[in-house]
């Protein structure tokens, strides 16, 4: 699927935080005054350290103006701060700067540089750049296309506890795509993904223990997470799938069983707790 990896990119560019590739400490002057909206001392803070080579702080100045937060956004000054701590191995500055070259903002589109700096952030360990580095691979965006060398980055991902790569893993070794089927360890990756709150992988999960596919049939297992499913996914085809499925199996559910459900669906996906201000640095 050509524009996948957008889409995912997209995806979590609009849920993360302001700060969520920043590696923030509590006792970091800046971080505090980040943490208290003051977002013009935060690059007065992480500036006097910049100029000392702190790398973590030159990746946080750059969100800041691809933000524009205590600056006017300009996402070319972001890049460029997110190049110097890049180029001196900050791994999630290297990711940023991989996403800022996938998508065109600040700088000129490049796949090749945008898979070359997601190779270095991935090579560091950072989860979201071995994951969309195996998008990458696996759509040949960037890079010849090569389904091994994409199932070793996904894979490494999904071990490491990214929950999209988890499904991606589940989902590939459920229908056997691109390897050998296993279906029950594909339930294993995509159970991971489920708990873990992504929303594809809870329908995934709704059918597979629907179907005794991977796991052990069970109507009750497969109604708590179609019914989870509802609640995550957005308006579309997916969307429709799991409601249809929580139609079907209410049909087949005796009452009680689907009042035991609502308790597990609380516990298992619960809502968030609205709060005033911006989200703490991730």
């Amino acid at each position: 699927m050509p524009y996948r990896l957008m889409l995912s990119l997209i995806a979590v560019l609009c849920m993360l935080a302001p700060m969520a590739q920043a590696q923030t400490s509590p006792v970091d002057p800046g971080s505090a005054a980040f943490m208290s909206g003051n977002y013009a001392l935060a690059l007065q803070e992480w500036s006097t350290k910049a100029q000392t080579g702190d790398a973590e702080a030159m990746n946080n100045i750059g969100i800041l103006y691809n933000k524009g937060l205590g600056v006017e956004q300009d996402e070319a000054m972001a890049a460029s701060w997110y190049r110097r701590a890049a180029e001196i191995g900050f791994a999630n500055a290297q990711f940023n700067l991989a996403n800022l070259y996938y998508s065109g903002n600040g700088v000129e589109r490049d796949l090749k540089q945008s898979a070359g700096w997601y190779h270095e952030a991935a090579k560091r360990g950072h989860l979201g750049a071995q994951y969309f580095l195996g998008l990458m691979y696996e759509d040949g965006e960037g890079v010849p296309e090569d389904k091994m060398e994409a199932l070793k980055w996904i894979v490494k991902a999904a071990d490491g506890g990214n929950a999209a790569a988890q499904y991606e893993v589940g989902r590939m070794l459920v229908g056997g795509d691109g390897l050998q089927a296993d279906p029950v360890k594909g339930a294993e990756y995509t159970l991971k993904a489920a708990h873990a709150g992504n929303a594809k992988a809870a329908l995934l999960m709704a059918q597979l223990y629907a179907a005794g596919n991977g796991a052990e049939q069970n109507d009750l297992e497969a109604y708590v997470w179609a019914r989870i499913a509802t609640e995550r996914l957005k308006p579309g085809q997916d969307s429709k799938k799991a409601y249809d499925l929580v139609e079907e199996l209410e049909a087949r559910l005796e009452e009680g069983a689907v009042k035991a459900a609502e308790r597990v669906i609380q516990i298992r996906n619960p809502k968030p707790e609205s709060k005033e201000g911006e989200p703490a640095p991730q």
